[in-house]
């Protein structure tokens, strides 16, 4: 997996996160006030008493998760592929006798009889031309990169 953090205003890539646990500081937050602690006196020790912190940067982002497939099932409309995973995983696509039933990718999970696993993608239909726009174009074509 991957997840792609953009600035939603520009769009520029800020970063992607591939590593589990992985961190990035992508706003910093503010400084915090005081708390009720710090008003405590003998005659009063716990003050219903706090102070607001200073507000910190706030940003918008666009998160895009990209789940990497071992396998990716990949052809024209309505030759099956969501039927092929459907049958082999327990992935429940949709799955209709028009073109482009499926119009972002499913995933699921096979196992095979040793006991692995792999991960199996389902995805949308491509049509000649799409490279030019025909259809849903390039929208499309992002899937299998």
């Amino acid at each position: 997996w991957r997840i792609t953090v953009r600035d939603a205003e520009t769009g520029k890539v800020i970063t992607d996160l591939v590593e589990h646990g992985q961190e990035v500081v992508i706003a910093k937050g503010g400084r915090g006030g005081r708390g009720n602690i710090r008003f405590a006196t003998p005659r009063n020790p716990a003050p219903e008493i706090a102070e607001n912190g200073e507000p910190g940067e706030e940003r918008q982002l666009e998160l895009e998760l990209k789940i990497l497939a071992d396998v990716g099932l990949v052809g024209f409309p309505s030759v099956g592929k969501s039927t092929l995973l459907s049958v082999v995983s327990s992935a429940k696509p949709k799955i209709g006798a028009y073109h482009f039933t499926t119009i972002v990718p499913n995933l699921g999970m096979v196992r095979t009889k040793s006991g692995d696993s792999f991960a199996m993608a389902d995805l949308p239909g491509l049509i000649e031309g799409a490279s030019q726009g025909v259809g849903l174009g390039t929208q499309f074509l992002r899937h299998p990169a």
